[in-house]
């Protein structure tokens, strides 16, 4: 849907539009349509045919936005630039395509970045790369094999600039095929020994976000930083959700990623009124609580309550409660975007209509 949380990226790559909430596209046999909340009129109707379809941010300032297209039947990835309407380069899939997405610039050299986990592993796929041929950025071990991949997300950086900068963690949600399962949440290094770390084996939600002492501005180039780890769990005999930021580091001589400290903790209230009207979705309704960060804010959507809460991460190490929100639908998704104003956020929600679930709406919230 809106792309997924970006929360642990540091900024570098230049602003052509207030990036965080993807377009959507909805992919037919003969045609695609791509709908952005933002346009007016918001769909768009290309005669591109897909089993699906991800689209990126615009890319520069000619407005080059790229289409990545997955046929299954061939098993083949096909991306197209929609402003010149041309193909840009093929990729024949040789081994099963679990999860995608489109990932911000940042994470792998300033360019366009698609990621494909396969059973093999995580890999990075640039498109727009001289020599366009994957590369594997993490090795899938025997705890993820056989895992449902529920979100993924990339943070943190190695210090390079310009073509070398790298993320250094990826975040990773998974489950079984059961429903009704438990999420757990995994850290994996980025470019390094793939040697996963369990987080959390019963998530209700998660995110990366930058810590606060790290620069976004810094002339002598970026800092090199893992990113905090924002996780949201139950609280044992109680209906609230426990909010928790944790810091994670890599020990330089095994590889092992371990937990450095718990940096911030808080208590969501979730005694809300009785659960709202739920779609069915073909890919299930986990997550149950969205997190998403931008800047110091860190989102907070109970999806079945249709709330919306917000915190911001202090420099004293803990988090004040910014607002909340009753919208009483469920959230079929969410994205966060810095809003027009310096040091806002925009919260972008995808709703289910209050009577059908076959009918929805685009809601935004604005956090100062």
């Amino acid at each position: 849907h809106f792309g997924g949380n970006r929360g642990g990226v540091l900024k570098a790559y230049p602003d052509y539009q207030r990036c965080g909430v993807g377009s959507i596209a909805i992919c037919g046999a003969e045609k695609t349509v791509i709908y952005s909340h933002d346009h007016s009129p918001p769909g768009k109707t290309y005669p591109i045919g897909a089993s699906g379809a991800i689209i990126s941010d615009i890319m520069d300032e000619d407005g080059s936005q790229y289409l990545c297209c997955f046929l299954a039947r061939e098993k083949r990835m096909v991306v197209f630039e929609l402003v010149s309407k041309t193909v840009v380069v093929e990729l024949q899939m040789t081994t099963k395509l679990n999860y995608w997405r489109f990932l911000p610039p940042e994470v792998h050299g300033n360019t366009l970045v698609y990621m494909l986990i396969t059973p093999v592993g995580g890999f990075h796929w640039m498109p727009l790369d001289e020599s366009p041929r994957p590369r594997q950025v993490w090795k899938r071990g025997s705890d993820l094999q056989g895992r449902k991949i529920v979100s993924y997300e990339e943070g943190g950086c190695n210090g390079g600039t310009g073509r070398g900068m790298r993320s250094t963690l990826a975040l990773m949600l998974t489950s079984t095929s059961t429903s009704g399962a438990p999420v757990e949440a995994w850290c994996l290094p980025v470019n390094g020994d793939s040697k996963g770390l369990l987080l959390n084996d019963d998530v209700l939600g998660a995110a990366l976000c930058v810590p606060p002492d790290i620069s976004r501005s810094d002339t002598d180039g970026p800092a090199e930083f893992f990113p905090y780890v924002v996780t949201a769990s139950k609280v044992e005999g109680s209906y609230d959700i426990f909010l928790e930021v944790n810091a994670i580091g890599i020990d330089p001589t095994s590889g092992m990623l371990f937990r450095v400290d718990t940096i911030a903790t808080a208590v969501v209230g979730n005694e809300y009124p009785d659960e709202v009207l739920e779609p069915s979705m073909a890919m299930g309704t986990v997550p149950a609580v969205y997190c998403y960060c931008q800047g110091r804010h860190i989102v907070v959507g109970i999806r079945n309550k249709g709330v919306v809460v917000v915190y911001e991460l202090k420099d004293n190490n803990s988090l004040a409660l910014v607002g909340q929100k009753l919208i009483g639908q469920y959230l079929v998704d969410a994205g966060v975007r810095p809003g027009v104003e310096e040091g806002d956020t925009e919260i972008v929600l995808l709703l289910c209509d209050k009577s059908t679930t076959k009918d929805g709406q685009i809601s935004k919230i604005v956090v100062s």
